[in-house]
């Protein structure tokens, strides 16, 4: 059993900050020595809730949006908490003409790359949170 491992990292609430919160998703995923496809699915899930959290709802000017990276035997978890009022919400990524809808999809990224997610209300804001089952035989201590 490998010792739980966690981080967090805090950003400003604006649009640099998404790649910045990228390229520390990717350089965690190669300390903590996780599989490829799993620092890609981390990579991709980190892009779509820190852009989530940037970009949707209103928040307080100088706000941040705090990432928690947990990884505990074989289940990493990744949670974006920001301060920001309303709920983020699935949306149908196409209009009922045909036309494609430009943006909508990042929560179907999310569902779709983790194992399990979901929305956590919070007094001020809220978490977003999503899990990736990690073998324990891969992941080096």
């Amino acid at each position: 059993m490998a010792e739980p491992r966690s981080l967090l990292v805090r950003y400003r609430r604006y649009r640099p900050s998404v790649p910045v919160a990228r390229a520390k998703a990717r350089a965690l995923s190669e300390q903590w020595c996780l599989p490829r496809d799993i620092a890609d699915s981390l990579e991709w899930v980190v892009t779509e809730l820190v852009t989530n959290a940037v970009i949707h709802g209103r928040a307080t000017r100088g706000s941040r949006v705090v990432v928690a990276y947990h990884l505990d035997d074989d289940l990493l978890r990744v949670e974006v908490r920001d301060a920001a009022s309303g709920m983020p919400r699935v949306s149908p990524s196409d209009y009922p003409d045909g036309e494609v809808a430009a943006g909508g999809r990042g929560l179907l990224v999310v569902a779709a790359l983790a194992d399990d997610w979901g929305i956590t209300p919070r007094v001020i804001g809220k978490s977003v949170w999503a899990e990736i089952a990690v073998a324990s035989k891969e992941v080096a201590s």
